[in-house]
């Protein structure tokens, strides 16, 4: 890709200084911050460690965009900010470094006290870094971060101290004046072993200061800028591909948040919805709603395809003659809720299909082979549901054919949005014309006519017997 975007490289230093500008901000469909104290702990070993802590996809942000989206600073962010990226990986990274770094006066997440951060010098130095990095919620850290000569005696360096590049160099400068201090009062004593103490802790100090310098002006931190002008479109599928920590971002909390502005509360339609669809048992239920109410609407449902569900936004037809033309498919918040409706209704009537015992037998959420799969069954169904009375009956054959040779395909047991478009293409195909069987229907036809079942796995007497025996009420469940 020629235009792809290259990536970049900011220091610690001027991360930080960004950071308590409030520089970065966070969309509102983003979960919050909640990492646990011991994370950020882990983090802050990994940076002075010198160790990768992965890269940063940015997008510069424009006045509309920070506002459509809802962007909020950085939880703990203190002051009026100054936002210029909104941050689309990196969330929880960039909020554990303004939390350890600036020590705003805030709890930590999930957490009834305020965390503070320290390294003691002398175990970092020593090379111990297991025992150097420690925080504190309770009073004597709070005392600590007011008192600088106790940190400079107990030779524990504040990492709020960072925040400020002006005053960091006079951290150090008072600590060797304390230290100098102490050494010729012991010196002035005779007192040798604390003489002897104050001389490492000024060595200590000042081995410290010169990796913390190296650190703050070397470290790099790898970042992707996407361009301000990039269409909001392309901006959705890279957030639905984007994994913090095991978790997708998926198409339904952007959904969400760009819905906002059009006064249509999404979440709220989704919860009124949900008790209906509890046989859907995933966590990508309520994206199966906007997936089925774009396949009505459009054919399609990637999420680059379903943003265009937003009232009015515009997608970018070509015509039979090559011409391109901006068509509006959802003018405005009513039809939007109006659709969903429609797609919700469209569920609940495939789900009682599939419930059926005596159509197609999953009885109970756990039987239903593939859940994948219920997005394209319900356009489907939807579909045959629309043709003339003396059809419908030859239409629903077709659906079951097609359902089940998709399931005993393993057609649904993977990555399926594009699959999804395009068996509910074929399907609507085959409904209109009989000679144009799904590919998916005829392997599966000859996958049965050369199936050996001598050669198949020999069903032991007691699995029989096993299932012969009368269900319980509780396997469904």
């Amino acid at each position: 890709m020629k235009d792809a975007p290259k990536p970049d490289h900011v220091s610690l230093q001027s991360l930080v200084t960004r950071l308590c500008d409030g520089h970065y901000v966070i969309p509102d469909f983003q979960r919050e911050f909640e990492w646990e104290p011991k994370d950020i702990l882990e983090l802050m070993r990994s940076l002075f460690l010198d160790y990768y802590v992965g890269s940063l996809l940015l997008w510069k942000g424009r006045r509309d965009t920070f506002e459509s989206l809802k962007c909020q600073p950085l939880q703990g962010f203190q002051g009026s900010g100054d936002p210029q990226h909104i941050v689309l990986d990196g969330q929880q990274r960039l909020s554990a470094m303004y939390y350890a770094f600036a020590a705003p006066a805030v709890n930590a997440p999930k957490r009834k006290a305020r965390y503070l951060y320290f390294i003691r010098i002398d175990k970092f130095v020593n090379d111990e870094p297991d025992e150097a990095f420690v925080y504190s919620w309770t009073r004597w850290g709070v005392n600590l971060l007011k008192k600088r000569e106790a940190q400079f005696d107990q030779r524990h360096f504040p990492l709020a101290a960072i925040s400020d590049q002006w005053e960091l160099p006079s951290w150090f400068s008072e600590y060797r004046a304390f230290w100098t201090r102490k050494l010729e009062d012991a010196e002035a004593a005779e007192q040798h072993q604390a003489a002897e103490e104050a001389k490492r802790a000024m060595s200590q100090g000042e081995e410290f200061r010169k990796h913390l310098k190296e650190l703050l002006q070397d470290y790099q931190i790898a970042y992707i800028e996407l361009a301000q002008d990039l269409e909001i479109d392309k901006i959705c599928d890279t957030f639905t591909r984007i994994n913090t920590r095991g978790i997708r971002l998926d198409v339904f909390d952007l959904m969400n948040a760009l819905l906002r502005p059009k006064d249509v509360r999404l979440k709220d339609m989704w919860h009124e919805a949900a008790p209906d669809l509890e046989f859907i048992r995933s966590d990508n239920a309520n994206v199966y709603v906007l997936q089925v109410m774009s396949l009505l609407v459009q054919e399609y449902c990637s999420p680059k395809y379903i943003y265009y569900l937003l009232p009015g936004a515009k997608r970018r037809v070509r015509n039979a003659d090559g011409s391109l033309t901006d068509q509006v498919l959802v003018p405005d918040g009513q039809e939007f809720r109006q659709r969903w409706a429609q797609a919700v209704d469209v569920l609940k009537a495939a789900i009682d299909r599939l419930s059926n015992a005596q159509d197609f037998g999953a009885i109970c959420p756990r039987f239903l082979p593939y859940v994948s799969i219920v997005p394209a069954f319900s356009a489907a169904l939807e579909a045959a549901a629309s043709t003339a009375p003396s059809d419908r009956l030859a239409a629903n054959l077709k659906v079951r054919d097609w359902y089940w040779s998709s399931v005993f395909t393993n057609r649904y047991s993977g990555a399926v949005e594009s699959t999804t478009a395009r068996d509910v293409l074929d399907v609507k195909r085959w409904i209109m014309a009989d000679d144009a069987k799904p590919d998916v229907v005829m392997e599966f036809s000859d996958w049965l006519r050369t199936l050996e079942l001598r050669g198949e796995t020999r069903i032991r007497p007691s699995d029989l017997q096993r299932r012969a025996q009368p269900s319980h009420p509780e396997w469904c469940t």
